[in-house]
């Protein structure tokens, strides 16, 4: 294993630029409130904050790419490979135009010609744009942040046809509602409404577009529905009443099944997450192992590097707070070490080796699925058929032994022998 594998594989290397990252965030957001409260040209302090943020960025996607051989834009992490590269980029260009512009402005490239392009260039460039992107590089290093995105993003499908389904209700509704306030203004016959009922009812009703607006910001609070609904009352007491039970049925039905929806959605999501979770594991198995042995290694006069974890080993480890909350992290609760450890030796050898351990406590991690508790109940009843043909062999056995122990017996005591018709 390289040297650069040992540095990105350790776990306090993402972690710390977890922290470089977050660092990083509120920097530019201070510096983007320095230059809107005009305060002048940026201070020292910054220059070099920026600069180091840089290089560090720098370093990162240097040493990635030293630990996969250049192959980190062919991984599963491409996607990520190619937004370090655009932030890094963008830091260096953001650098070399700084540079450039006060080594001119110091008129040490009195004979530099092009400013003004480079001065063009500097505006159109999207630096300040990219830089904002660094906020989703969060979600790569903080489990809790990734887990609440990928829910999200899970219920983009459910939110479609939401959405479809209200813009169907209100779609028919506004032509209802539009139609009945265009027919009363329509008819001569009808009483004048007064300036702001007619106000109401030119602003919320006198398009097909401004009247499936009102609807909807009538059930998500953007305005009161009391006064989409003044118009309505003037024109007629039916027309207000199917605006009210318009409003019931879109808050009270529509809105609580979508919400429902969601809720189910975020859910299935954030179950299948602990099956991401646990790829993961497997595909960093080393930097696992690596931990597994930080945590149990040296306890007492043992060595976990020598010849694995024995029971009085895991029993003195459990009981601390780190054990703990890693195995809370792969959704075990061990409340009974012996029963756990003896799930994990399945061959009774009383030694558990680390690889063995790890994927055994990924094996017992999480919910059981259908097909899990399927397959236990088949090898319960394959057992229990075998454990009664057994049985039934050995009551055979026993039988046929006590009728020759009879016979021998019989014999030796000069009985005559008794036939099976007398017994």
């Amino acid at each position: 294993m390289s040297w650069a594998s040992l540095i990105v594989q350790n776990p306090t290397f993402d972690a710390f630029f977890g922290l470089v990252v977050m660092a990083n965030s509120i920097f530019i957001g201070m510096d983007i409130q320095w230059v809107l409260g005009d305060q002048g040209p940026r201070p020292t302090s910054y220059t070099i904050l920026h600069y180091s943020f840089s290089l560090l960025f720098l370093l990162e996607l240097a040493l990635r790419l030293a630990d996969s051989r250049g192959r980190y834009y062919c991984s599963e992490d491409w996607a990520w490979a190619i937004l370090d590269t655009v932030i890094v980029l963008s830091s260096l260009w953001d650098v070399i135009v700084e540079v450039i512009q006060e080594m001119v402005q110091d008129n040490s490239w009195e004979s530099f010609s092009g400013l003004s392009t480079l001065k063009a260039m500097r505006i159109v460039r999207l630096t300040r744009v990219l830089k904002t992107v660094q906020f989703v590089r969060l979600f790569r290093f903080v489990m809790a942040l990734r887990t609440l995105v990928q829910s999200i993003l899970h219920t983009m499908k459910a939110l479609f046809w939401a959405l479809l389904l209200l813009g169907l209700i209100i779609y028919v509704f506004a032509i209802l509602f539009s139609q009945a306030v265009f027919d009363y203004k329509s008819d001569p016959a009808n009483p004048e409404l007064p300036a702001d009922v007619l106000d109401a009812a030119t602003r919320y009703f006198g398009t097909l577009l401004t009247s499936m607006i009102a609807l909807f910001m009538s059930i998500t609070g953007g305005v009161s529905w009391e006064e989409v609904l003044k118009p309505l009352g003037y024109v007629s007491d039916f027309w207000k009443a199917c605006f009210i039970w318009f409003i019931a049925f879109s808050y009270l039905a529509v809105l609580n099944v979508v919400t429902a929806v969601f809720c189910q959605s975020a859910i299935e999501s954030a179950q299948s997450d602990h099956a991401t979770l646990i790829q993961n594991m497997l595909d960093n198995k080393e930097q696992h192992l690596q931990k597994l042995r930080t945590l149990f290694d040296k306890i007492g006069h043992h060595d976990v590097g020598g010849g694995g974890i024995t029971f009085p080993m895991f029993e003195e480890k459990i009981s601390s707070q780190t054990v703990r909350d890693y195995f809370e992290m792969l959704g075990l609760d061990v409340w009974d070490p012996w029963a756990f450890f003896k799930l994990l030796d399945s061959d009774a050898g009383g030694v558990v080796e680390l690889e063995e351990f790890f994927l055994g406590c990924l094996r017992f991690s999480g919910a059981a699925t259908a097909m899990e508790v399927g397959q236990v109940a088949a090898d319960q009843k394959w057992l229990i058929k075998s454990h009664g043909r057994f049985q039934k062999f050995v009551e055979e056995e026993l039988h046929r032994a006590r009728a020759d122990i009879s016979c021998l017996t019989d014999a030796l005591l000069g009985y005559p022998p008794v036939s099976s018709t007398n017994l």
